[in-house]
């Protein structure tokens, strides 16, 4: 990473800024408006807020300057954490959508990583959390992840028998059903929370702690952590203002769940960083 001064043409963000080498993994992040979650790469970090870019994403709507943002990735700046924020200004590019974002919201660490202005680069701080090692803190991830996508999985079953009821209402009425929906998401949270239990399984097998997650393992885990319940095909098919503090608590779970899946991706890269240093 390195402290660079903004292009001509893109003065409004004044102050340093420090560049971010991402490689080829982007982030998770959510939208406060509930829009559809979105992949971004971190371009750089001020003193003030972050740059990213937002590839191309089937059915993406752009961010809008105004709008809140969850990076659902820790940001130390001035002694202090910071995930959410608002975006300052957009631009669009060849490679997407380019924005500004000023950190706003403080948040406590939970994971000991983060990314840090002050000293350019990804921050470990395990000692703190009592965690030995950086395997040890892959397993502990991947295990919080696989329970959390339980946890989806319980909340889901508490909405199955309002639905079921739901679909006889409209069939006695004669309006138009889809019986597969259930049953279909029921399926989709099940896979995934037997991956994330096989993905488990090979983080606490893992005993060097460069060989995981590699990008293969963080593309399933990024599978495995989106949410399963979409909440415009629920729309359409139920009243889904009456379980909307239920969709609230889910919504919630795959909060988390990104959070996990951008700290394996901060392990990833650190990783890399730590292998061309050491050649």
């Amino acid at each position: 990473m390195k402290t660079s001064r903004p292009a001509a043409d893109d003065s409004r963000r004044s102050e340093p800024r420090i560049s971010i080498d991402l490689g080829s993994v982007p982030f998770l992040g959510s939208r406060e408006s509930g829009l559809p979650s979105f992949t971004y790469f971190l371009r750089d970090v001020s003193s003030s807020g972050v740059g990213l870019m937002v590839p191309p994403q089937e059915g993406m709507v752009a961010l809008e300057v105004g709008e809140m943002v969850n990076f659902h990735l820790p940001f130390q700046l001035n002694q202090k954490f910071y995930n959410q924020g608002a975006i300052r200004w957009e631009q669009p590019s060849l490679r997407g959508q380019m924005c500004g974002a000023q950190l706003q919201k403080r948040v406590p660490l939970r994971y000991p990583i983060y990314v840090a202005f002050e000293t350019n680069d990804i921050r470990f701080v395990l000692e703190e959390f009592g965690i030995p090692s950086i395997d040890e803190l892959a397993e502990r991830i991947l295990e919080d992840a696989y329970y959390l996508k339980k946890g989806v999985s319980i909340y889901f079953e508490h909405l199955v028998p309002y639905f079921a009821r739901h679909s006889l209402a409209r069939k006695k009425e004669r309006l138009p059903t889809d019986e597969y929906v259930v049953p279909r998401i029921r399926k989709q949270i099940e896979d995934n929370v037997s991956l994330l239990a096989d993905l488990k399984s090979k983080a606490a097998e893992t005993s060097d702690a460069r060989s995981f997650p590699t990008k293969e393992d963080l593309e399933l885990i990024r599978k495995a952590v989106a949410l399963e319940v979409n909440l415009r095909v629920l729309g359409a098919a139920f009243d889904v203002q009456i379980v909307l503090p239920y969709l609230r608590s889910v919504r919630l779970l795959e909060h988390q769940l990104y959070s996990n899946f951008n700290t394996l991706v901060l392990l990833y890269l650190q990783r890399g960083v730590n292998a061309a240093a050491a050649l």
